[in-house]
């Protein structure tokens, strides 16, 4: 693995790049930064930082967490279609005790091999507390440092990360189990531990048989000697290969950054909510103090316009009062014949007839007669006060009075009459 750092800090990322953030294999130098893709190819580590924090690559991040941080989980489940494993998973998690109490696991999953009628899948779980400086919020994603590394087919790979072995073993080409040791060495512990998971792994037809053991840590002669006697597959030693991107990132955010990024997304969407209210309340008020200073202007000007004429309104107002009190002599409408032959128009066949016609020289209307029935005179009534012609007029009427002879006598008066 070539570990050449620059001496100057990459503080910003190139179009097609990231940068991953990786544990060191040593305390010494505990934090790698490596930058992928882009123009240059081959993966380069560009920083050694002492914590998470301190990164100053600025753009699109990942912080790889260490193997010690996360649980590994191989299930096999009785299912083949992927889209169920969502709703399984948090069920397997909470049967073996990896589902907090008071706020949802964080997890997530890839396929490692698919049978018939049921998948294998391996599950990295987040647990319930993190060390401080894995809170790191500059980060875009969270994923697993063994992840990020292209391992041996059907082999046990060995490789240290803050000063302690992490073991990865692999069904066919895909990572199937991850752990770290208790040990930064190969001891007789160690080789009890991975004999352990081997064995249990197989067991739960898991494990495919083992074709080597892959170490990316210089190892003793002795320790060969025991991975030898215990796995009796080649040992092969090699420096560790450069970080590449998986095909399918996980998403293992801590559930404090994700609550912390939800209530900045909330706080920002409110703070826009809020502007757009402020905005809109400004620019209801501008229309507003527009409208004022247009009405403002219109009556001044109307102002203006009635004290430049204010002598031909005085003679309009004079001749409309004059007007008023010649309409009933002049207005064809107010004569008496007229307004009799419009009553007489209302007046239903054979169903009353009149007895008393009277129009004084104010336009005071007074009608009486007898209707066939009660139902009658009303009808004559309402027929009256539908008529354009006598809208201008007040017309009244009390109830009708029954008769000996079965007729009905009403009376219409009008008391006064609107202006033309």
């Amino acid at each position: 693995m070539v570990r050449a750092v620059k001496s100057k800090p990459v503080r910003s990322l190139a179009k097609g790049q990231r940068s991953i953030l990786l544990p060191g294999p040593t305390e010494a130098e505990p934090w790698e930064v490596w930058v992928l893709g882009g123009a240059k190819r081959e993966p380069q580590i560009v920083q050694i930082c002492q914590s998470p924090l301190e990164n100053r690559v600025r753009g699109i991040s990942t912080l790889a967490l260490p193997v010690a941080q996360v649980f590994c989980l191989p299930l096999w489940l009785n299912e083949t279609d992927t889209r169920q494993f969502a709703g399984m998973i948090p069920l397997q998690l909470e049967s073996r005790g990896l589902q907090p109490r008071n706020e949802p696991a964080v997890f997530d999953w890839s396929v490692v091999a698919q049978e018939e009628t049921r998948t294998l899948v391996l599950v990295g779980v987040l647990p319930a507390a993190l060390p401080p400086e894995l809170h790191a919020e500059a980060y875009e994603s969270f994923d697993l440092s063994a992840r990020y590394f292209k391992l041996a087919q059907n082999a046990l790979t060995l490789w240290r990360e803050h000063d302690r072995l992490v073991v990865a073993l692999t069904r066919g080409a895909n990572l199937v189990y991850f752990q770290a040791l208790s040990e930064g060495e190969v001891t007789s512990r160690i080789i009890q531990d991975l004999s352990a998971v081997r064995a249990t792994l197989e067991m739960q037809d898991i494990l495919t048989p083992l074709r080597l053991v892959v170490a990316w840590t210089p190892l003793k002669p002795e320790e060969r000697i025991a991975l030898k006697g215990a796995f009796n597959v080649q040992i092969v030693e090699e420096e560790g290969p450069p970080p590449e991107a998986p095909a399918q990132p996980w998403k293992l955010t801590p559930n404090a950054i994700g609550e912390a990024r939800r209530s900045r997304e909330s706080r920002r969407w409110i703070g826009r909510v809020l502007a757009g209210l402020l905005v809109a309340y400004l620019c209801v008020v501008a229309w507003l103090a527009w409208q004022y200073v247009q009405t403002s202007l219109k009556v001044a000007e109307l102002r203006q316009w009635q004290d430049a004429h204010a002598a031909d309104v005085d003679t309009v107002m004079s001749g409309r009062s004059a007007w008023k009190q010649l309409a009933p002599v002049v207005d064809y409408k107010y004569f008496p014949l007229e307004l009799l032959r419009n009553v007489q128009a209302a007046i239903p066949a054979d169903q009353l007839h009149l007895t008393l016609f009277e129009c004084d020289d104010q336009g005071k209307l007074q009608i009486r007669g007898e209707a066939k029935n009660v139902a009658g005179a009303f009808t004559f009534y309402e027929k009256l006060k539908a008529d354009p012609y006598f809208t201008r007029y007040n017309l009244q009427m009390g109830n009708p009075r029954p008769l000996p002879n079965d007729l009905a006598s009403f009376q219409i008066t009008e008391g006064s009459h609107a202006a033309p």
